[in-house]
Parts: structure tokens; C-alpha cells; sequence
């Protein structure tokens, strides 16, 4: 069986949990989300049932940017796609005093990234979607344990050195090594109007999209990153009532080009 044929069965398998009669099976954790997502992989498997072994296969050429992103700089000439990647984690931040006239300043990310490129190489529409489910599953304790309900398998980690600089580490195991983009922000824009605002809907909006430039100290040949698909992550307008530091949940596609 093909790569991306085995996926797209193993989330039909994994669709049996879905909720039956009424009766919910909180495994992941059930939302309207994850209802949308399953009902799409059906529609992939009964096409894959008509076209037989016929299935795609995980050509990472064949992936694009979401035409939302246009509102961003395209890829530059001569760069080509080399992953993609769903991110599950934090975006952090700080209040330098508890009250209504200060707001929080943003200190940085932390996610762990899971690799999504067969995903987007055949399955658009999963990938657009992947974040908002992605957003309501707590972290695997382990992050090599593959994450759900996609069963996507670990491709690296997402931190910042200081604030205003992003690294990507795709050095993850001693077999796959893909080296690290060091990056900084070029251009953003707004995520579209009906992005998931939070975990289970409810939250202060989703973070921005990103186009990132790679600096110095990157390996691999990585030129650009793209954050898109953004859901969650947004702060509170304010800092009344909030602690010194804290963290909002989110999830995002990357999209890394180089050469």
C-alpha cells in the first residue's frame, strides 16, 4: 500500500472514534473541528476506493501556499518547498505591570513540529484544517509519539534564541537530520476573519501570518519560512489580572522553501 493511500486509511481507523448515536468518545477531545476533519478523510477514502492503487504519492512538489497567503510575499524565484509541517505549542509572552492600560509583549514560541508534507502534498484541504483540530490535542508527554488524528510523525522544534529571532531545529534524531533555520520576521498580515480564536473556539484570536527570512548560522539551505493556518495564540488586549509571564496555546502550518 502506498504512503499517503496507508495514511489516509489509518484516519479512517481512527474516524471510528468519532461520536455515534450521541456518544461522545473524548479521546482527542470531540469538536466540531475534528468532525469537519473526519468527514473529509472519508470523502479521500471513497476516492481512493475508485481509483484503487492509483493513489498519490508523497510528491512535496505538488503542495502550495493557501491562496489566503497571497497577502504575503511569494516564495522567492529559484526556492523550492522542502517541508511542511504542523506546530502544536505556546506562544509567550509578558506583562511588565497588571493593569488595564498595559498590554502583553510578545517573547517568543515554543512547538513542536510535526511533519505534514505527504498531508500537503495531496490533501489541501486536511492541511488548511489540521491546525484548528491540532489545537484541542494536549502534547504527547513523548515527542516522538506520533500526533494525532493524523498520526503525523516529529520533524523538529520550534524555539526563539531572543525575541525577535525564530529557529526552527529539524535536527531531531540521529536519522533524520535537516538542519535548523535561523530566521527573522520580513512581512505578516492578519489571520482570516473566522480563524479558530482558541482552544475549543474560545480564546483572543489567532496569531498572524508570518513570512521569515533566514540569517546567518542556518543549515540545510533553508531561504524562507511561511507561518499560515495560524488558530489561537493571540493575548488578552490587556494586562489587568494577568501575571508577569504567561502562555496561549496555538497551532500553525510552516512551510519551509530553500534550495
Amino acid at each position: 500500500m502506498r504512503p499517503i493511500l496507508l495514511l489516509v486509511t489509518s484516519l479512517a481507523a481512527t474516524g471510528l472514534a468519532a461520536p455515534i448515536n450521541g456518544i461522545l468518545n473524548d479521546v482527542y477531545g470531540f469538536t466540531s473541528d475534528l468532525a469537519e476533519f473526519y468527514a473529509r478523510v472519508g470523502k479521500h477514502i471513497g476516492d481512493l476506493k475508485r481509483i484503487g492503487d492509483s493513489s498519490p504519492t508523497c510528491d512535496i512538489s505538488k503542495a502550495t501556499l493557501p491562496p489566503q497567503a497571497s497577502g504575503l510575499p511569494a516564495p522567492p524565484a529559484g526556492q523550492k518547498l522542502l517541508h511542511v509541517a504542523v506546530g502544536r505549542g505556546t506562544q509567550n509572552y509578558t506583562c511588565a505591570h497588571s493593569l488595564p492600560d498595559v498590554k502583553p509583549v510578545a517573547v517568543g514560541a515554543l512547538a513542536t513540529l510535526y511533519n505534514a508534507s505527504c498531508l500537503a502534498a495531496n490533501y489541501p484541504d486536511l492541511i488548511a484544517i489540521a491546525p484548528d483540530v491540532a489545537i484541542n490535542i494536549p502534547l504527547p508527554p513523548d515527542p516522538s509519539t506520533p500526533f494525532p488524528p493524523a498520526n503525523l510523525e516529529l520533524l523538529g522544534h520550534h524555539y526563539f534564541s531572543n525575541a525577535t529571532t525564530p529557529i526552527f531545529n529539524l535536527d531531531t534524531t540521529a536519522e533524520h537530520q535537516y538542519g535548523i533555520a535561523i530566521s527573522k520576521k520580513k512581512a505578516q498580515m492578519d489571520a482570516p476573519t473566522n480563524a479558530v480564536k482558541g482552544e475549543n473556539g474560545v480564546g483572543d484570536g489567532a496569531v498572524a501570518w508570518l513570512y521569515l527570512e533566514t540569517i546567518n548560522g542556518t543549515v540545510g539551505g533553508y531561504k524562507s519560512v511561511y507561518r499560515v493556518n495560524t488558530a489561537g495564540g493571540q493575548p488578552p488586549e490587556s494586562c489587568a489580572n494577568m501575571p508577569s509571564s504567561f502562555t496561549v496555546q496555538y497551532a500553525a502550518d510552516y512551510y519551509f522553501y530553500g534550495e
